[in-house]
């Protein structure tokens, strides 16, 4: 028998008023300010600590320098850098809808002592590119690329081990890497504060209002707010056809505002919404009321139900092809709505929807065996 979805009282959520992705007007803090936020992190205070202890007095002429170099006097260590990626300097930073000369990002370099050459670490896709469109004739004015001077950062040295050294830890631990979420935070507030028309900013800010709109609310996966009710890191959901995202938003506004959400949610509700468009049939607000009533009553939530499904999933592939197969995102809008017709739901269900896992129930936990065993 179907279990009957019990209405949650609705608490205020602070992610109304504390959403980060809200503002509708700049924000600018001085660099003073951010040293302040520094010198307050324990850790970075244990640090400086720790340089003092051993004594450690770092030397100013170290620091790297800056120049204007003519790009002619760039070099390349090929057992350095990576081979050049001239897909990734066509579809990306010479792309028409792309590229704007205002962006170009700085050469670094490694400068051979008493030389004019400068070897290039980080940066020669960069390079090449503007060399490329120089060569074209595409800028204007100029037809020589080896005498176009670039913006570049280097430090002097003779150790071809310190540059490699550099390229690592440029391209790797020294550079914090820009998650989906703050490209995302870009877009949207490019949208919000500076009134951009870019078609993705404002593809970015309607997938945030629609988000709004039902309660749920996209953070970064190391923000103070993850776990907090409506909030969500997998920004998967944000490429979501806008229907079937404001499907599952709105789904999780209605019966679990009061949990976090769970990622299982963007994959259940595109596979079903899917499938009932291909089959031509509608998805009622009774049917979710009822899937919702499952989910709550025999799981307590999406969180439970995403692991239930993972261990009979991990179960039904050992025993279907005798061994551990990888895991499958449909299986979750699958067992739901086997679960659904197992328990005597009359809604009509697209057929593909329930032959895709057809045996999986025969290794869910014996307790929900139970339920639906009872409920024939």
């Amino acid at each position: 028998m179907l279990p009957v979805y019990q209405d949650v009282i609705r608490k205020p959520n602070i992610m109304r008023t504390r959403n980060p992705l809200k503002q509708t007007t700049a924000k600018v803090v001085s660099l003073g300010d951010r040293l302040r936020e520094l010198n307050t992190y324990k850790d970075w205070q244990k640090l400086i600590a720790e340089y003092r202890n051993k004594g450690i007095l770092l030397n100013p002429k170290l620091r790297p320098l800056v120049k204007m170099v003519k790009l002619g006097k760039l070099l390349i260590d090929e057992d350095i850098q990576r081979a050049l990626d001239a897909k990734h300097c066509t579809k990306k930073i010479a792309a028409l809808e792309y590229f704007d000369p205002r962006l170009l990002q700085v050469i670094y370099c490694v400068k051979t002592p008493g030389k004019e050459e400068y070897h290039a670490v980080d940066g020669q896709h960069t390079a090449t590119t503007l060399a490329a469109l120089i060569d074209a004739g595409l800028f204007d004015g100029e037809s020589k690329w080896q005498d176009v001077e670039v913006a570049v950062l280097y430090i002097e040295t003779t150790s071809k081990a310190f540059a490699r050294k550099a390229f690592a830890l440029i391209n790797g631990r020294g550079k914090k890497k820009i998650s989906a979420w703050y490209d995302h935070r870009t877009r949207v507030l490019s949208a919000r504060i500076d009134d951009s028309q870019d078609d993705e900013d404002q593809e970015a800010l309607r997938k945030q209002v629609i988000c709004e709109t039902h309660g749920c609310y996209p953070v970064d996966t190391d923000s103070v707010f993850v776990g907090k009710p409506g909030t969500f890191t997998h920004m998967q959901a944000i490429n979501l056809d806008d229907e079937i995202l404001e499907l599952a938003c709105k789904f999780h506004d209605d019966y679990f505002h009061y949990d976090p959400i769970d990622g299982s949610l963007w994959f259940m509700m595109a596979d079903i919404a899917r499938a009932f468009n291909a089959a031509k049939i509608d998805i009622t607000d009774k049917f979710l009321k009822e899937l919702a009533g499952i989910l709550q009553g025999y799981f307590a939530g999406l969180y439970e139900f995403h692991q239930s499904v993972k261990s009979a999933h991990l179960r039904w592939g050992k025993h279907t092809y005798g061994y551990e197969v990888s895991w499958n995102d449909d299986a979750i809008a699958a067992v739901l709505v086997l679960l659904y017709k197992k328990l005597g739901g009359k809604q009509k269900i697209p057929q593909p929807l329930l032959d895709r896992f057809e045996k999986i129930l025969d290794f869910v936990d014996d307790d929900i065996k139970d339920l639906y065993q009872e409920a024939a």
